[in-house]
């Protein structure tokens, strides 16, 4: 048998309450931050107070309101603990769980009900609006975290499936228009033995045109929202400094062009650059979507290709 349980049943003891500042014998009353119990004794000289924290039935003031204004409460509705309202139990969602109603109260009306209490944190069924923006913005999960990460959807571009497009052909070339390391642009490692990135390559005044293979739209993509189309490109040199990448962005069939033209390329560093595609430009799913990329003029410089992608807003 174990030998460090100190108390089997510890639903019934004694704590410095954080509300009410003075606990009385039969109040509602909150230990730390979310535990809620009744007092069964007055808070002593010490500053401690009887709780009851289990799971009870208890008649208690409850008022007839919500996060929103007056609201009855029906049998079964959840109560809170709001520790800047009197009494301290009504529907707000914004306080801390405390149990279930078993008798009702009229809107706007306070009354002494039948209250289930449940044990807290993390007992019982949780009413609709129990956790929202306040609960969230006090925890490492905010509310602009969840619309600005989970919101944005994003879909992979593969480089390794582009074709090198010749007026409105695939390229009649040996390779069928796939880019390999005798093409134009060519597709290649970095260095097999030190680097194994690929990347494709548009050689120093190069402008041919590819494409990726068609993009079916997700499921969740909002059509009338706007989006992205990001690249990664670097350069050989920094000559051509003026230099930009034509990206062109149709929806489906007998669309006009959504895309436009990167910043120019600047720097032969490795950059992320974007081309926005406005709200609207396209439709909702089903559908598919057509990239396609063309180099401006760049007589010096070699652009790489690392990786590209569409950032896209998720439906709510």
């Amino acid at each position: 048998m174990a030998t460090n349980i100190i108390m089997k049943d510890a639903s019934e003891i004694s704590v410095v309450c954080s509300h009410p500042t003075t606990p009385t014998s039969g109040d509602p009353v909150l230990f730390g931050s979310y535990c809620t119990g009744v007092a069964l004794t007055d808070e002593r000289t010490d500053g401690t107070t009887t709780v009851l924290f289990g799971d009870f039935i208890a008649d208690l003031s409850v008022k007839g309101v919500n996060d929103s204004g007056n609201s009855a409460v029906a049998v079964g509705d959840a109560i809170f603990y709001n520790s800047a309202d009197t009494p301290v139990l009504n529907k707000k969602a914004t306080g801390v769980f405390f149990g279930f109603a078993l008798e009702t109260v009229g809107s706007g009306s306070t009354a002494t009900i039948k209250v289930k209490h449940m044990p807290s944190p993390g007992s019982g069924s949780l009413g609709s609006g129990t956790v929202g923006p306040t609960q969230l913005a006090n925890d490492a999960v905010t509310a602009p975290k969840l619309a600005g990460n989970l919101g944005i959807g994003h879909i992979p571009l593969d480089i390794t499936t582009v074709r090198i497009i010749s007026t409105n052909a695939v390229q009649n070339t040996t390779e069928a228009g796939v880019p390999d390391g005798n093409t134009d642009p060519s597709l290649a490692r970095v260095n097999g033995a030190t680097d194994k990135a690929l990347r494709l390559i548009w050689a120093a005044a190069s402008v041919v045109e590819v494409q990726f293979a068609p993009i079916a739209k997700p499921a969740d993509m909002d059509g009338a929202a706007a989006a992205e189309v990001h690249l990664l490109i670097a350069k050989d040199t920094n000559t051509d400094n003026a230099a930009v990448v034509a990206v062109n962005i149709f929806d489906g069939i007998g669309d006009t062009n959504a895309g436009g033209n990167t910043a120019a390329l600047s720097t032969a560093s490795l950059t992320e650059y974007s081309v926005s595609i406005a709200a609207g430009d396209l439709g909702d799913p089903p559908g598919f979507l057509n990239v396609s990329l063309i180099p401006g003029t760049h007589a010096n410089d070699a652009i790489r290709l690392y990786a590209a992608w569409i950032e896209y807003t998720r439906k709510d």
